[in-house]
C-alpha cells in the first residue's frame, strides 16, 4: 500500500514533539465518522463540508497540541488555510485534503508555526511508519497506538493498517479520540460508508473512560483499491470482521490508556432483548464512576453492577440475571457464595478484567470496554487548562 507520511516539529506542543502528520496516498474512497458534540472543532465543520462535496481525497492533515475547537470564524479560516497548504505543496485540489485537529479547546492555532511544520513535513515525505505517524498525533496518549493485520479472499491478500490516539475525554459518540484507518481494498463508496458506521458501533462507539465527549472526534477509513482484492456482497462480512479487528484493537489501546487507568475492562452483554438493549445495559455499566472506583479499588461490588442495570428501567427480571466477574460466579438470580479473597487477588493480578452478565430475555448481545477510575485521574484532569 503506498502510503507517504511526512511529520514535524512544529512548536505546537509545549513538549516540542511531534506535533503535524501529513498522510499522502492515490485518490481513494473514503468513509468518515466525526463528533456529535454540539461544540464542533472547526476542523470537524470543515471535513463534514468536504464529504457532502467529494467521494475521494488524497491527503490529510493532522496537528496536535492544539483542538481548534471554539474558535469561530477565524479557527475556520485556519482550517481551510492548512488544507490549502497542502494542495498547494502536493499540486492538488484542496477539496482532496482532510484536515484534523486535537488538543486544547479555545486557542487559535499558531498559524506560522503550523505553516512552517506542514511544509516541512510536506518536503520529507517518506513511507508510511505507523509508530511514527501515531506518535505524532499523541496528546495525553503515554504511548503510540496502532495495529496492522492481513486477510485474504479468492485466494488474493489484502492490508489493513490503522493509526489512532485518545486517553482522556472518552465517550461516544465517538470516543475523544482520532483513528485512521487504511486499506488496499476496492470498495465502492456505499458500501464502505455502511460498513464504516457498523465497526464505528462496535468499537469507538462502544469504549468510555470518563463520560466526556469530545469536540474533535474523528473516524476516517481510507480504501486506495491498489490491491485485486474487490469487496462485494460474497464477502463484505468477511472484510467488515478484519476492519472490526483493527478498529477494536485500536479501540482497547485508548482504553488502556485512559488517564489514570490501570485497568481494562470488557463488559459483555448477552441475551438481552436486542442488541440495541445489550449496548444500553454495557453503556450504563461503563459509565457508572461507583462500578470504576470500585474496580480501581479491587472490590468485587456486584451490587454497583446491578444497580446501574437498574436504574435503566428497563423490566428487568433480576431473578433470571447471571453474573460473573472473570470465572467468578457473582450473582445468580440471588447473591451468589464465591470465594472473595480469590475474587479480589483477580482483579489486583489482572490488567485486563472481563464482566459478563446474562438476562435470559433475547439473542441480543454487545461488548462494551471501559477502564477503571484512579486517583491519577483526578490529578491529571485537575491540572488540565481547557
Amino acid at each position: 500500500m503506498n502510503i507517504k507520511m511526512g511529520i514535524a516539529k512544529a512548536g505546537i506542543k509545549p513538549s516540542g514533539d511531534y506535533d503535524i502528520l501529513v498522510l499522502k496516498f492515490k485518490p481513494s474512497v473514503y468513509s468518515v465518522v466525526l463528533t456529535q458534540n454540539s461544540l464542533a472543532a472547526a476542523p470537524v465543520i470543515y471535513d463534514r463540508m468536504i464529504a457532502s462535496m467529494t467521494d475521494k481525497i488524497s491527503s490529510i492533515v493532522i496537528n496536535s497540541g492544539n483542538a481548534n475547537a471554539a474558535t469561530g470564524e477565524k479557527g475556520l479560516e485556519n482550517t481551510e488555510k492548512m488544507a490549502n497548504i497542502v494542495a498547494e505543496n502536493f499540486d492538488i485540489d484542496s477539496e482532496q485534503v482532510m484536515v484534523f485537529s486535537t488538543g486544547i479547546i479555545g486557542v487559535q492555532l499558531p498559524m506560522e508555526k503550523v505553516e512552517k511544520g506542514i511544509n516541512e513535513a510536506c518536503n520529507n515525505m517518506q513511507d508510511l511508519d505507523l509508530k511514527k505517524a501515531s506518535t505524532a498525533i499523541m496528546t495525553t496518549d503515554s504511548f503510540p497506538k496502532y495495529y496492522e493485520t492481513t486477510g485474504e479472499i479468492d485466494g488474493k491478500q489484502f492490508v489493513i493498517r490503522g493509526i489512532a490516539k485518545g486517553a482522556g475525554m472518552i465517550h461516544p459518540n465517538m470516543a475523544t479520540m482520532l483513528a485512521y484507518i487504511f486499506t488496499d481494498v476496492k470498495i465502492d463508496k456505499w458500501l464502505l460508508d455502511k460498513t464504516t458506521k457498523l465497526v464505528a458501533e462496535r468499537s469507538f462507539n462502544s469504549i468510555d473512560v470518563d463520560g466526556c465527549e469530545s469536540t474533535n472526534d474523528s473516524f476516517l477509513v481510507v480504501a486506495t483499491g491498489e490491491s485485486d482484492v474487490e469487496i462485494n456482497d460474497t464477502n463484505r462480512t468477511y472484510f467488515a470482521k478484519k476492519l472490526l479487528e483493527v478498529a477494536t484493537e485500536l479501540a482497547k489501546m485508548i482504553v488502556k490508556d485512559g488517564e489514570g487507568a490501570t485497568k481494562l475492562i470488557q463488559i459483555n452483554i448477552h441475551q438481552a432483548r436486542d442488541n440495541k438493549e445489550a449496548k444500553k445495559i454495557a453503556e450504563a455499566i461503563a459509565l457508572s464512576n461507583l462500578f470504576k472506583t470500585a474496580m480501581f479499588g479491587n472490590d468485587p461490588n456486584w451490587g454497583r453492577i446491578l444497580s446501574a442495570v437498574g436504574q435503566l428501567h428497563l423490566d428487568i427480571d433480576f431473578n433470571k440475571v447471571d453474573l460473573y466477574l472473570g470465572e467468578f460466579l457473582l450473582y445468580s438470580g440471588k447473591p451468589n457464595q464465591f470465594d472473595r479473597e480469590k475474587a479480589v487477588e483477580y482483579l489486583k493480578i489482572n490488567k485486563e478484567i472481563t464482566i459478563d452478565l446474562y438476562f435470559g430475555r433475547g439473542d441480543g448481545n454487545w461488548t462494551y470496554y471501559t477502564c477503571d477510575l484512579s486517583y491519577k485521574y483526578v490529578e491529571i484532569n485537575a491540572e488540565y487548562t481547557t
